[in-house]
């Protein structure tokens, strides 16, 4: 075997050892960076945002689930430690689910978004 590719050969061993590792560090697809839009302004973990493009990372602190909205446009933050419950199969489309408190604010439950396999349960 020639030298090319003998690296060749190396070098796609190790892209699927690679690749290995990543889906086992996160069997559900959950992405670190995703987006969401609020119509209105929406209370996330006692922060009232209002209502515009934001950025969610994931995180994780130790064991805990973290989500951080910052506003696209804008200095709006708010930080939710959320629960992850498995979907059967990945997601098909991103859906937020929403209440109401008792002052009347919308109030941000769960989010699930397209491709993971995972929906991501806030913690009030």
């Amino acid at each position: 075997m020639s030298q090319k590719r003998l690296i060749a050969a190396l070098l796609a061993v190790i892209a699927v050892f690679a690749c290995t590792l990543v889906a086992k560090d996160n069997p559900m697809s959950v992405a670190d960076r995703q987006n969401i839009t609020f119509t209105g302004p929406t209370l996330v973990a006692g922060t009232l945002l209002p209502a515009g493009n934001y950025n969610v990372i994931h995180q994780m602190n130790g064991q805990t689930h973290v989500m951080i909205f910052k506003a696209v446009n804008g200095n709006a933050e708010a930080k939710a430690n959320c629960n992850l419950v498995p979907l059967k199969v990945k997601a098909v489309r991103t859906e937020q689910r929403y209440t109401t408190n008792a002052k009347n604010e919308r109030v941000l439950q769960e989010m699930t978004f397209a491709g993971e396999k995972a929906s991501h349960v806030l913690i009030q």
